[in-house]
C-alpha cells in the first residue's frame, strides 16, 4: 500500500512518518523544502507545496491513503486533488475546536481552520477519518519557556484541559492509515485526564526536581508574553481561547485506546521524554 504524508517536518506529521517507517507499505512525504527533512530512509520525498496542484497531484499518483496536516488554504487544494485521484482514505489532523464552541465562535481563526477542512474533505466525497485533537501536552513550553526566574506565568491557570501527547496523535493516524478497512468519521483525542497548568508544573516539578511556581497573569500580559511582536488581536485571542475556560468542556475520551489498542500516555510521560525542552 501506498501512504503520503505531509506536514512530515512538523512534529505530528514527522512521528506519523516515523512511526510509518518499516512498515512494509510504500511511503511518500510531500514537502516543500526537502533540505529541511531529516526522514527514514524508505521514505520517498516529493518537492512541492500542498497549495500546489501540481505538486499534490504528483504526490498522491498511486496513492492509496494519505495523512493530511492541512496548509493555508485548509485543505482545499488537497480535496479537489484527492477526489480526482481517487484517494482510498485520509486522516485529517483536525481540532476539538471543530466542534466545540469558544467565545469568538466562528470568527476564532483555529475553529474555522478545522472546520473549513472537514468540510473539504465531505464535500469533495474523500472518505476521510478527522483525529479531533486536543491541546498538545508541548503547549506548557508557552509558559515554562518564559521562568528563568522560576516563576511560571500563564492565563487560566486553573482552567483543566485533557491534553495529550501528539505521538498518541501520531499513533492513532497510523492505525487508521494501516487499518485493514478504516471506517470514515471522527474521533476525540484526549490525554488520559483534565490537567491545568498549575497541575501540570505541578508534574514537571516531582518528575524533574525542578521547584518552578505558578504567576497567573491577564489574557493580555499572555498575548505579550508569548507572541512575537504585532501580532494582530484575533491571532493572539484564537489562540489563548483554546486554552481557557471555553476550552474546559472537552473531556478525556478513551478513542486513542480504541484506535490503536493501548491507552493516552499521561503527561508525566510527555515530561520525562522531553526534559531537555524545559528550561
Amino acid at each position: 500500500m501506498k501512504i503520503l504524508v505531509t506536514g512530515a517536518t512538523g512534529t505530528v506529521g514527522g512521528l506519523v512518518a516515523r512511526q510509518l517507517s518499516g512498515s512494509g507499505h510504500q511511503l511518500v512525504a510531500l514537502i516543500r523544502d526537502p533540505s529541511k527533512a531529516d526522514l527514514p530512509a524508505d521514505i520517498t520525498i516529493v518537492e512541492g507545496d500542498l497549495t500546489d496542484a501540481s505538486a499534490v497531484r504528483r504526490a498522491l499518483d498511486g496513492t492509496d491513503r494519505a495523512f493530511l496536516n492541512m496548509a493555508d488554504d485548509n485543505g482545499a487544494v488537497f480535496a479537489d486533488a484527492a477526489a480526482e485521484s481517487g484517494l482510498g482514505h485520509t486522516v485529517l489532523l483536525s481540532s476539538f475546536t471543530a466542534v466545540t464552541e469558544l467565545p469568538s465562535g466562528p470568527a476564532n481563526i483555529i475553529t474555522a481552520r478545522h472546520q473549513a477542512g472537514e468540510q473539504a474533505l465531505m464535500r469533495a466525497g474523500v472518505p476521510s477519518t478527522s483525529l479531533r485533537a486536543a491541546g498538545f501536552d508541548y503547549n506548557i513550553l508557552m509558559w515554562v519557556a518564559g521562568a528563568a526566574d522560576g516563576v511560571v506565568r500563564a492565563p487560566n491557570a486553573d482552567v483543566k484541559l485533557p491534553v495529550v501527547d501528539p505521538a498518541d496523535i501520531a499513533a492513532a493516524a497510523v492505525a487508521v492509515l494501516t487499518a485493514t478497512d478504516p471506517k470514515p468519521g471522527a474521533y476525540s483525542i484526549t490525554g488520559p485526564q483534565r490537567l491545568s497548568v498549575r497541575d501540570q508544573v505541578a508534574i514537571i516539578n516531582e518528575t524533574l526536581h525542578r521547584s518552578y511556581t505558578v504567576q497567573e497573569i491577564s489574557q493580555a500580559e499572555a498575548a505579550t508574553a508569548a507572541f512575537p511582536q504585532g501580532t494582530p488581536d484575533f491571532v493572539t485571542t484564537s489562540v489563548l481561547e483554546t486554552m481557557g475556560p471555553g476550552a474546559a468542556v472537552l473531556v478525556p475520551s478513551g478513542d486513542v485506546q480504541t484506535l490503536t489498542g493501548k491507552p493516552a500516555r499521561p503527561f508525566r510521560a510527555w515530561v520525562a521524554d522531553n526534559a531537555n525542552a524545559i528550561a
